[in-house]
């Protein structure tokens, strides 16, 4: 039985798409729409927060939503919001955790969980870097910190020429990450569960894995990858950059080859009007959420798939002891 999942990065205003000289979160106003929107369809999302959301007033309104067991809260660490700062870190600077020091990335890592914990009162155990950079010395304070699932693979993506991680090895499925390469199988006990990336319509998984390690030139001209007549192309379930129609072809693409999750991805900033640059006012917002729902609504009676936290899918991916009801 497939679950569908929603991870979703709760973080600062990004108008621009760069860093902002002052940390907004006015975003956070699209909350109660959206999870109206969920809790009309049975959905529990998994909010991932940041550190600004975490002790801002404003990050008061996950609170209620959680005392009534309408959502899981976990953890999104974006080092250019999180301390401690050191004196040349450039805090404009979207920066990958995977680039700082082992040190450093522990120790925004570990002030994080404990805002979110003293502001929720419950511990998060479920994570995604920013910008999905997750490197070994990430996965072994997340294992420090009692962490049991991670989100951050991006499978088939490579984010090295932007200072962050090789993610095209990383598999589509569950699995146990290795503690220095967590693109690869091993023996953490953190259960990653990859953003959903695959391919429009089924291929081979080596031509695939060959086909994103290609060099670029060679893919732009090539039959599979070629943006002006592709006969195959990767998706996301990322409605800003995919089509409605492309979204339900790829979740029954993904139910029909067994994989046993639909990992809904998207950022707080995109639910309301002027805060990203896919909603710029209320038109785009309005058919953005529509996407939303009617994605959740197909995924759900059409495809027979269960809504899920990434907690309540760990327990049951795994087959563990959980029940609804119990504190995320």
């Amino acid at each position: 039985m497939v679950s569908l999942l929603i991870t979703i990065d709760v973080e600062s205003d990004m108008p621009r798409w760069v860093v902002e000289p002052e940390t907004t979160v006015r975003n956070l106003q699209g909350i109660p729409r959206f999870q109206a929107m969920c809790d009309r369809l049975g959905v529990k999302p998994t909010y991932l927060v940041t550190y600004p959301v975490a002790t801002g007033p404003e990050g008061e309104i996950f609170e209620p939503i959680l005392t009534e067991d309408r959502c899981e809260i976990g953890t999104h660490l974006h080092p250019w919001t999180s301390p401690p700062f050191s004196p040349e870190e450039d805090r404009l600077q979207a920066t990958h955790p995977s680039r700082h020091s082992d040190s450093v990335h522990a120790a925004k890592l570990a002030a994080l969980t404990e805002a979110i914990e003293s502001r929720y009162g419950v511990r998060p155990t479920s994570y995604r870097a920013g910008r999905f950079g997750l490197n070994g010395a990430g996965m072994q304070a997340l294992e420090r910190l009692g962490y049991t699932v991670d989100t951050s693979a991006t499978p088939f993506t490579n984010w090295v020429e932007e200072g962050g991680v090789d993610w095209r090895d990383a598999p589509e499925v569950p699995y146990f990450p290795d503690r220095q390469q967590p693109w690869r199988r091993g023996s953490s006990p953190i259960l990653e569960v990859p953003v959903s990336i695959g391919w429009r319509r089924p291929m081979p998984e080596a031509v695939g894995r060959a086909v994103v390690k290609a060099p670029r030139r060679m893919r732009l001209i090539g039959l599979l990858d070629n943006p002006v007549v592709p006969l195959n192309k990767l998706i996301w379930f990322y409605p800003s950059r995919n089509t409605l129609e492309e979204m339900k072809r790829f979740a029954e693409v993904q139910v029909a080859r067994g994989v046993p999750f639909l990992n809904v991805f998207f950022h707080s900033s995109e639910i309301w009007p002027g805060t990203s640059i896919y909603t710029r006012d209320e038109a785009a917002l309005d058919t953005y959420l529509k996407t939303l729902e009617e994605f959740f609504r197909f995924a759900i009676e059409q495809l027979g798939a269960v809504p899920r936290t990434l907690k309540g899918f760990r327990a049951h991916h795994l087959n563990e002891p959980y029940q609804e009801g119990m504190p995320c």
